[in-house]
């Protein structure tokens, strides 16, 4: 199963660095080149990434530096693998091996698991995290020794460092060991639980915050919990998805719910834990009206939902049923079935979730025949995958982006936002201008119609490019040998010159 998993994920995803991965991979170089005598980097990454970036971003980078993007997403593949046996060890420790093998096969089945295997960004990690905590919190809630569950706390807190988002799933993991410790221990077993497992946390979290860059504590409120919504969506079409992405699993997770409440009765309770706790994603991004990252996100939300779905289709498949039906007539075939019908699904939503960006390989080359090393600067749109492909061409400081302008003129006037990039342009301060009209299109029109303007610019790259919306553009352009001769000098221009 691990294998097959395994397999899908390297076979069918294909695609150049996400926006993210190009960022997260490209900060951790910049650290460990700073930690071997290089130069601080020029961000300060600690203030707005979604994850402390002295952890992943460190391994991913380091990845990177010995095995390119691949490598780097294979240490993710990894930690999916380890969230998929860990779910099988979950269900198999709650119901049993049946329940656990079906419980697997769904969740390592299930399109947003397939996608994460290839992406090298905070949430495998964070997820396998995760998962390990709450495989910690179920297995030292059963045992007759207490000292596993002081590695709840350890765990929970690095994968809260690894992405912020993980502070969602304190309560259901403590909720977790509460329920099971009250219900299978005797009372003083369960109260020493309930004793060491906070305090790991606690001293856990006050190291972390002892030892960490201060900064990061404006990171985890601008991009979690007091996160500002960008482009909010309506909350019907947002929920519409969600079931679109799993409804089908929510649908065997719900029947298992229904069916540990009326059969399984010492697993009441549990079974409503594990089915609210997997609700608390999608409702979070529901109620936020947020859609970025909510596809990531579901595969955390799929992984307390797959033990009911494991004892659903256990069930179905004539297991639990017994001796009314034997499990050697082929009543498997039923839960097969439904596993099928969830990979058959996934594996086409894993791809189109591949083939939301573009691959930016012309647009690396069109860079390549232009940058030199160590000389000019760049102003770019797409200034992650940007950078992150031309690593070997250019430094750190030849790059600026659309989201701060900032610049000082010859008489030392500092100006920033659009007078920036208008008066940059007007000096022609910038050699390279890289623009898609995409992520950032007000600004990106502006800077495209003051190249215009002043003639100070030629076009000299057009790459096109598709995506799952779409057809597009990339738009090179290069500061003029003489200033007011550039070959841009009318909007129109743009989509000439087409790259194939």
């Amino acid at each position: 199963m691990l294998a097959l998993q395994a397999l899908v994920s390297l076979s069918t995803l294909h695609n150049t660095a996400f926006q993210d991965e190009a960022l997260y991979l490209y900060a951790g170089r910049q650290i460990i080149h700073h930690w071997n005598g290089g130069p601080v980097p020029l961000e300060n990454y600690s203030f707005y990434f979604s994850g402390y970036p002295y952890v992943y971003p460190v391994i991913g980078g380091f990845l990177d530096m010995i095995g390119g993007l691949e490598l780097a997403r294979c240490f993710s593949l990894a930690c999916m693998l380890g969230v998929t046996g860990i779910a099988y060890s979950v269900t198999g420790k709650l119901f049993h091996r049946r329940a656990a093998i079906f419980a697997a096969a769904a969740y390592a089945s299930a399109g947003v698991v397939i996608f994460l295997g290839q992406l090298a960004t905070f949430d495998a990690m964070c997820l396998f995290l995760i998962a390990l905590a709450t495989a910690l919190a179920v297995h030292g809630g059963m045992a007759k020794r207490p000292w596993m569950v002081l590695a709840i706390g350890p765990v929970l807190v690095l994968a809260i460092l690894t992405k912020y988002a993980a502070l969602l799933f304190i309560l259901p993991v403590f909720g977790l060991l509460t329920w099971l410790s009250v219900t299978f221990l005797a009372w003083r077993a369960a109260l020493l639980r309930l004793v060491l497992a906070p305090v790991s946390f606690a001293l856990s979290l006050g190291v972390a915050s002892k030892t960490m860059d201060k900064a990061a504590f404006h990171a985890i409120s601008g991009s979690t919990t007091n996160r500002a919504v960008g482009l909010p969506a309506p909350r019907l079409p947002l929920l519409m998805h969600v079931l679109y992405m799993a409804g089908l699993v929510y649908l065997v997770a719900f029947f298992g719910l229904l069916l540990a409440l009326r059969l399984q009765w010492r697993f009441r309770v549990l079974a409503v834990l594990l089915f609210g706790s997997s609700w608390l994603v999608p409702l979070y991004h529901v109620y936020m009206r947020e859609p970025t990252s909510l596809d990531k996100h579901l595969a955390y939300a799929l992984f307390f939902a797959a033990p009911l779905a494991g004892y659903a289709l256990a069930w179905l498949s004539g297991y639990e049923r017994q001796p009314f039906f034997s499990a050697h007539r082929g009543y498997w075939l039923a839960g097969l079935a439904v596993v099928m019908a969830i990979f058959t699904l996934g594996l086409g939503q894993s791809r189109n979730l591949y083939a939301e960006w573009a691959n930016t390989s012309g647009l690396s080359s069109a860079l390549h025949a232009e940058l030199r090393d160590g000389s000019g600067r760049i102003l770019a749109e797409d200034i992650e995958v940007a950078r992150f492909d031309a690593m070997d061409a250019t430094e750190p400081w030849q790059w600026e982006n659309f989201y701060y302008p900032y610049y000082v003129d010859r008489a030392g006037q500092h100006l920033f936002g659009n007078p920036a990039i208008a008066q940059a342009i007007k000096d022609r301060y910038y050699n390279w201008v890289e623009v898609s009209l995409i992520y950032l299109p007000q600004q990106a029109y502006y800077a495209v119609g003051q190249m215009a303007a002043t003639r100070n610019y030629d076009l000299v790259a057009v790459v096109l490019f598709s995506n799952s919306y779409g057809k597009g553009h990339f738009y090179l352009f290069r500061s003029a040998l003489v200033p007011g001769h550039g070959n841009f000098t009318n909007l129109n221009q743009l989509k000439s010159k087409v790259w194939s």
